[in-house]
């Protein structure tokens, strides 16, 4: 029997991980049962059906494993099944239901596909700089099933890229919240100091005899 064992994070799909990761929560399921669903989902080889020696299971669980953890590095434009797909070229510039979507989704394993499908869109133009432009966001529905195809040293990179950038810009976020809420209280305190901003309740008046 011929076996394809995958030689890194490249030859796994990120349909192959949902399925996994599915397997893995179910209650009460065993370290063994997991293992074994691992190779059935990654090789094809149905443990039940086919019975193996036990050097060559493990040998096998051990080689998925390492796949699964080897570094991955962030592509901006990847093909699949014929069509170019590009990162978001300008994430300052998402507009609101791309950004709600981000946020509903998250980086949960089940919904990495929608994720994928806002991240990555059909790239329509490419100037002569490799600048390019990405299909308007319609929602994940069109090409979310898609993206279950694709490997996962593409989403691994895609996520690490985006969570990186996305701390960076909330670390920035905050320090200009900061920045405003000191500027306001210096304001606040020349006020106090120089009389503006007093209610004047009572205005005396010079009086004559």
């Amino acid at each position: 029997m011929k076996v394809v064992v995958p030689e890194n994070i490249k030859d796994i799909t990120l349909k192959q991980l949902q399925e996994i990761t599915e397997v893995a929560k179910k209650e009460g399921v065993t370290e063994l049962e997991v293992s074994r669903e691992k190779v059935r989902i990654i090789t094809g080889i149905d443990l039940n059906s086919c019975d193996i020696a036990q050097s060559d299971f493990v040998g096998l669980v051990e080689a998925i494993d390492k796949a699964l953890n080897t570094p991955a590095e962030f592509k901006q434009r990847f093909k699949l099944n014929g069509v170019e797909y590009g990162f978001h070229p300008n994430l300052d510039k998402m507009t609101s239901g791309e950004y709600y979507d981000l946020m509903t989704y998250g980086d949960e394993v089940s919904t990495l596909h929608n994720l994928m499908a806002i991240l990555f869109r059909p790239i329509k133009d490419t100037d002569g700089f490799g600048n390019y432009t990405i299909e308007p966001y319609n929602g994940t529905e069109e090409h979310a099933e898609t993206m279950k195809q694709m490997s996962l040293e593409l989403v691994n990179g895609a996520l690490v890229f985006f969570l990186n950038l996305s701390r960076e810009l909330k670390t920035s976020i905050n320090e200009y919240s900061k920045a405003v809420a000191q500027r306001k209280e210096r304001k606040h305190r020349f006020s106090l100091k120089s009389g503006d901003g007093i209610p004047r309740l009572f205005h005396w008046h010079k009086m004559t005899y």
